[in-house]
């Protein structure tokens, strides 16, 4: 994991990664304060958006497609890695299921989206 962000960056991935998006959005929140004065802002702000749009789309409410097409809007001035994180990925992925967003919640089910980190994938909570 990249020491780029503060420790709280860690438990965000982790629990976008084990499907907590509501809660992974608290954890990317509680960051940005430590990098209000650059780029790395704007990157938080972008998970945020998709963390919101995740949770919104798992949990039935309307503007999960907003929110996914916002984050990923942010995403795309980044390059495909940034500070470690695979933006680039991410990005291609919300795009995907804010486009088709019946489909979106259940691939959301079977397939469900990950933040790639430096090093590989940060484990769940659950393990997984």
């Amino acid at each position: 994991m990249s020491s780029a962000f503060p420790p709280a960056f860690a438990d965000g991935v982790r629990r976008f990664n084990g499907g907590e998006y509501f809660e992974a959005h608290e954890a990317f929140e509680d960051c940005l304060d430590a990098v209000e004065s650059d780029d790395r802002w704007d990157l938080l702000v972008a998970l945020i958006q998709v963390a919101v749009g995740y949770h919104k789309l798992a949990s039935g409410h309307p503007g999960a497609a907003r929110m996914l097409s916002l984050g990923a809007e942010k995403l795309a001035v980044f390059d495909a890695a940034a500070w470690g994180v695979g933006v680039g990925s991410l990005r291609h992925r919300a795009e995907a299921d804010a486009a088709t967003i019946d489909a979106a919640a259940i691939r959301l089910r079977t397939d469900p989206p990950r933040i790639d980190v430096e090093g590989g994938i940060v484990p769940s909570s659950h393990g997984t």
